[in-house]
């Protein structure tokens, strides 16, 4: 547990100090922080190596687990498997942010790093409670300094009303979670979902209940038709802003289902998981086919990220073990190729003020290292065998064909159309005579072939030695999450 309290004391004192920091100081702000960040990621690595891989992933199952702490019980402040995974994802995607950062936005420039040091204080701790109320708190706070990102170093005229689209409807979709969350107060008198002994029983209840949060989960994830926030934000978002997006905030959505609504409202969950299910077929298929009419590189990465967020979320309600871990497997993948790929499209961005398609062939003549970077992140986004997307994925699909068929065959042509419009993307930037737009066009340079390995190296690791997955995600011990009368 020390190492939780050193990890989010860090993360505190960093906000502080960088408040404190003369403003006409960047080269000052920066170097600080780096520092930090690489301390945050150190922490977090450790705090990932602590938990035994030997049990089951979710902390709900068997709290002796789990690292814990009764001095501050109404933090209800648990950490498991899954929580570590997402903190280390978290942690790992800063110090791109921060390198990648260092040139494209301008003054003021500690207010920014305030607001995305703040953002990963509040998502370090959504990931490492049990307690409702606690929970929903830092859900939504974790919009309030993302809002100020897209709001004040976003790309376009169009950056306000992308701030309000991404307000508006995160914050109309927690209401009813909210509501759902002080209902059980009311009935069970207590937050912390490991001393909610028995779950709802009365269906009437438990589906407006599900209601609840199934519509705060859907619109961060986002499913359709909840997700017309989603492409104008990383549109209109500054690159960390899309990185923070893509990488982090839609796991909310899945972590959420995962972690609460399966837990607290088992019956509903697969009562209803074939509408879900269906919702997230939909979700596939529009975006992908979106994916494939569209001009703008921002754009079709967003549409792509619904689409893999779709996949996850089948997965996730498919209640099948190896899905659900699957499900986490590419929750992180996703995380770290989309990231990549948000990261790549703001390096062309920031040479040639556009995104849009049209102008842009030949980037293997004028700039070999992008050209292989992109490559490499597509093929892995594409779930290529050996990248962890291709494990979860697998997972996924192994899962779905024990539990239906049918399912399985209706996902399948959307991941197929998920490789169609990255293909696409890549042979239209990379192949043919360069574009005499882009005759003059810079490759990568130091600091953002760093930022950019840092993030594609997991990737392969982890693909390339998938026993390592073994180690992290027992299956033959993991149970199934909706059995919580084992808790």
């Amino acid at each position: 547990m020390n190492t939780w309290k050193e990890l989010l004391i860090s993360t505190t004192i960093i906000s502080i100090t960088l408040y404190l920091c003369p403003s006409n100081s960047k080269k000052q702000l920066f170097l600080t922080s780096s520092v930090s960040s690489i301390i945050i990621l150190i922490q977090a690595t450790y705090l990932f190596n602590q938990i035994s891989w030997e049990y089951d992933i979710l902390f709900i199952i068997k709290s002796n687990n789990t690292i814990t702490t009764d001095k501050f019980p109404f933090l209800s402040i648990k950490i498991d498997k899954l929580s570590t995974t997402l903190i280390l994802l978290t942690s790992i995607l800063i110090p791109p942010c921060l390198l990648i950062s260092k040139n494209s936005i301008y003054q003021p420039y500690k207010n920014f790093l305030i607001c995305l040091f703040t953002t990963e204080l509040f998502l370090i701790s959504a990931f490492s409670t049990s307690n409702l109320i606690l929970f929903y708190i830092l859900f939504e706070s974790s919009i309030i300094p993302i809002s100020i990102i897209i709001g004040t170093w976003g790309l376009h005229t169009e950056k306000i009303q992308a701030t309000y689209y991404f307000f508006l409807y995160t914050i109309s979709g927690s209401v009813p979670l909210l509501l759902s969350i002080l209902y059980i107060y009311k009935n069970y008198h207590n937050f912390d979902i490991q001393n909610i002994k028995n779950p709802i029983t009365q269906k009437s209840i438990e589906t407006t209940l599900f209601a609840g949060f199934f519509l705060a989960f859907a619109v961060k994830t986002p499913l359709i038709p909840f997700h017309s926030w989603l492409p104008l934000a990383h549109v209109e978002a500054p690159a960390i802003g899309s990185v923070i997006l893509a990488g982090i905030l839609l796991k909310l959505g899945s972590y959420g289902f995962l972690r609460f609504t399966l837990t607290l409202l088992p019956n509903t969950s697969t009562f209803l998981s074939p509408i879900i299910i269906t919702l997230s077929i939909l979700s596939i298929w529009y975006a992908s086919l979106n994916s494939l009419r569209q001009n703008d590189l921002k754009r079709i990465i967003a549409y792509s990220s619904i689409a893999h967020m779709g996949l996850i979320t089948i997965a996730i309600f498919s209640g099948n073990a190896t899905s659900k871990s699957g499900a986490i497997n590419l929750m992180i993948a996703h995380g770290l190729t989309s990231s990549t790929l948000f990261i790549l499209i703001s390096c062309i961005y920031e040479r040639h003020k556009t995104r849009k398609l049209i102008y842009y062939q030949g980037l293997t003549t004028t700039s070999p290292i992008y050209s292989t970077s992109l490559l490499l992140t597509s093929l892995a986004h594409m779930d290529i065998p050996g990248s962890l997307n291709f494990i979860g994925e697998y997972k996924c699909l192994l899962g779905l064909l024990e539990t239906n068929i049918i399912i399985t065959i209706l996902t399948i042509p959307g991941i197929i159309l998920t490789t169609c419009y990255l293909l696409l993307l890549y042979v239209r930037l990379t192949c043919s005579n360069p574009s005499t737009h882009i005759k003059k066009n810079r490759d990568l340079n130091r600091r953002e072939t760093i930022a950019i390995t840092s993030l594609i190296l997991p990737i392969l690791i982890t693909g390339i030695f998938p026993t390592l997955l073994e180690k992290w995600y027992n299956l033959n011990k993991m149970k199934d999450c909706d059995s919580y009368s084992e808790s």
